[in-house]
């Protein structure tokens, strides 16, 4: 490890205080990949994020710790994760995780100091603003949101206390899901007729992380009043660094998410733990009192995903099919017979298929074929909250939360989720 070690009569006295902090970067492309070269150099440790892959075509805005064309094709995070090792302090880490934020559930987020968002769609934005809001203020990291458009650059550190991440966004932005998104609107414009994407530069990319990885600093050496801010660059003509404080929304949707009261413990992982055994461990913690585990609900652009799909028929021909997946995961072309699929048919959306046998919630009583599936297989994401109904004696009903207490860690091991 001599070789990897730094001179540290030439570093900041600071650097100390970040040997022991960990850092989530979501999104690994043009801002992600150089936030994590900034962070991993300050001498923390690092888990990255990403679903996508490396093209050529965003080559010039990526770090330089991706090397073009070797890693063109490479999943982002995992690529970003491996190129940093070298830049890496004894004791520290750095784990790339080829996967979504629909795969991840809050108490994947509860081991990190600070995430930084780094992502391109307000779905995405969305959905990990109500994963981060159900996490107890006391175990929530701090956030730093960031992006570009234009030239601009753009980061904004929260605590969730005053204000959260969908009071700054404009709701109509999230009515379209797909539509590529910056810190400030939807990443499009249009020109003489046409709707083109909004170019931006490395330079840009870069003040950006920079920005990021300044109020980083910030909150780690404990500088008052770095909280709860946003830093906006403008560049030339203007060139101007400002600083704002953003208010919360009036009747914002991310702000009335709030955190279970309680959160019962269970041993495990949602990636190993079968049905039954949770099963098993809820009865014992609940004393055998009767008792239903929701179905994950999967909130995403502006859907609420609540059954697991038993089985349904085949979008082509009609035919019964077994599915055996959360709704969540499950997209048009799975709903296929494996006749159809071998023929290459693709699945009909204009035919009505109704679902033939959807579930929304599991039991002691539950298929001896179900309780041998994972969580995870079962659509539960890594850090789920479990949502048990339980029938108390005097025939009330109360709606308790679980947890398994090895997800949080693997989060610094896994580096494929699908």
């Amino acid at each position: 490890m001599e070789d990897r070690l730094y001179n540290p009569l030439k570093l900041s006295v600071y650097r100390p205080l970040f040997s022991g902090k960990r850092v989530l970067i979501c999104g690994a492309g043009a801002v992600g990949s150089n936030v994590a070269e900034a962070l991993v150099k300050m001498g923390c440790s690092l888990d990255l994020l990403d679903f996508d892959k490396f093209t050529l075509e965003n080559a010039a805005k990526h770090s330089c710790l991706v090397r073009t064309p070797e890693d063109v094709g490479q999943n982002k995070a995992r690529c970003v994760a491996r190129r940093v090792q070298p830049f890496l302090e004894e004791g520290c880490t750095a784990n790339g995780m080829d996967t979504d934020l629909c795969r991840i559930g809050p108490e994947a987020l509860a081991d990190y100091d600070v995430v930084v968002l780094c992502l391109d769609n307000y779905a995405a934005k969305a959905l990990f603003n109500e994963l981060w809001m159900q996490l107890p203020p006391e175990r929530r990291p701090v956030v730093i949101m960031n992006g570009t458009k234009d030239e601009m650059a753009r980061s904004v550190m929260l605590d969730g206390r005053e204000f959260c991440l969908r009071c700054l966004m404009d709701e109509r932005w999230l009515e379209n899901g797909a539509v590529r998104t910056s810190c400030s609107g939807p990443q499009l414009r249009t020109v003489d007729g046409e709707t083109v994407p909004v170019r931006t530069s490395r330079l840009a990319s870069g003040h950006a992380a920079n920005m990021s990885a300044e109020q980083f600093r910030a909150q780690v050496i404990g500088v008052k009043g770095a909280m709860n801010r946003r830093l906006t660059y403008y560049a030339y003509p203007t060139m101007e660094l400002t600083v704002t404080h953003p208010k919360a929304k009036r009747g914002c949707p991310g702000c009335a998410v709030q955190p279970p009261k309680e959160i019962l413990w269970l041993e495990g992982t949602v990636l190993e733990t079968t049905l039954g055994q949770a099963l098993e461990q809820i009865a014992a913690r609940l004393d055998h009192a009767p008792f239903e585990l929701q179905v994950h609900w999967l909130n995403y652009k502006e859907h609420t995903y609540t059954g697991f799909i038993r089985s349904d028929l085949c979008h082509v021909c009609g035919a019964p099919i077994s599915v055996m997946q959360h709704e969540g995961r499950t997209f048009l072309q799975d709903l296929r017979c494996e006749a159809c699929r071998d023929a290459g048919r693709p699945a009909r959306y204009d035919v009505d298929f109704a679902m033939d046998d959807v579930l929304y919630a599991f039991s002691p009583q539950s298929d001896p074929e179900l309780k041998k599936r994972t969580l995870f297989q079962l659509g539960y994401p890594l850090g789920a909250h479990l949502k048990v109904c339980c029938t108390q004696a005097d025939g009330s009903r109360e709606t308790i939360v679980f947890a398994l207490q090895g997800d949080p860690e693997q989060m610094h091991r896994v580096q494929h989720l699908e």
